[in-house]
């Protein structure tokens, strides 16, 4: 098995990033969600509720984010470097982030049609990943919960049959958002087993299988949804707690300092 695609998302729910490597931090992948956007309530915002979401590209710059949509110039915005620090949340997490500028905030409103502020997570803030499945001592930044998350290659390509099927155009796993895809000879929904994997110097520890909401049915081209993607993944992949689950939410076990995950790296199941 090795590496076949690899991704970080900078802005949360934006655009995803196609990425050679993956430079793993104290809060996971370099880059990866360290932006967000939050309401008036300092809660974010998300393609659940605001699809246009993912037509807005956010790419990581030397000196900040580098925002653009269609119709839109683009707009640098600056790492944040004052002390300010307004306190928002993710899910059931509260923790303090740094605005950014009026004139993101500006830019940011305007794209979406809605009132939003764009803030960075500076790497001293402290937002713990759930004990209760990872352990102590793990960390993440605005993902939903998790540093990383993975998937697996026969997993899309069995969901894409499904949908072939139904008539459903097959899709990519952009929308499911992953930071890494794996791909190899093996059955669908491997990972579902999988509790420590080995690559290179790097060991991964996967602690939980991650629920999906309604963004998998969001075309990231046009913004559309469809809901026949969900309504066919439920049938196979839906529990008795009523949620679908697909993937596996991943934390660093051990690493080197500066490590990294590159395409095409061997990727060895240790248990």
């Amino acid at each position: 098995m090795h590496i076949s695609e690899l991704a970080i998302h900078p802005l949360k729910s934006a655009r995803r990033v196609l990425v050679p490597e993956l430079r793993l931090g104290a809060l996971g992948p370099e880059s990866d969600r360290r932006w967000m956007l939050v309401d008036a309530q300092g809660c974010f915002v998300t393609q659940r509720t605001h699809p246009r979401l993912c037509l807005l590209s956010a790419l990581p710059e030397p000196s900040g984010l580098r925002l653009s949509a269609e119709g839109m110039s683009d707009l640098v915005v600056p790492v944040p470097a004052h002390a300010d620090f307004l306190r928002v949340t993710v899910w059931d997490d509260a923790v303090m982030a740094s605005p950014a500028s009026a004139e993101a905030d500006r830019w940011c409103s305007a794209f979406l049609g809605l009132s939003v502020r764009l803030v960075y997570m500076p790497a001293e803030v402290l937002r713990a990943v759930d004990p209760r499945y990872a352990g102590q001592g793990h960390r993440t930044a605005f993902s939903d919960g998790f540093p990383l998350l993975l998937v697996t290659q026969s997993s899309l390509d069995h969901l894409n049959r499904l949908l072939k099927e139904e008539g459903v155009p097959t899709v990519d796993w952009g929308r499911f958002r992953p930071n890494i895809v794996v791909e190899g000879d093996i059955p669908p929904h491997a990972e579902d087993g999988w509790q420590r994997l080995r690559i290179g110097e790097t060991e991964l520890m996967l602690v939980k299988p991650c629920s999906r909401c309604v963004i998998p049915s969001i075309d990231p081209v046009t913004a559309v949804k469809d809901g026949r993607i969900l309504t066919i993944l439920r049938r196979y992949r839906g529990r008795e707690d009523g949620r679908i689950y697909l993937g596996q939410n991943v934390v660093v076990a051990a690493a080197p300092a500066g490590s990294r995950l590159k395409l095409g790296d061997k990727v060895q199941v240790l248990r």
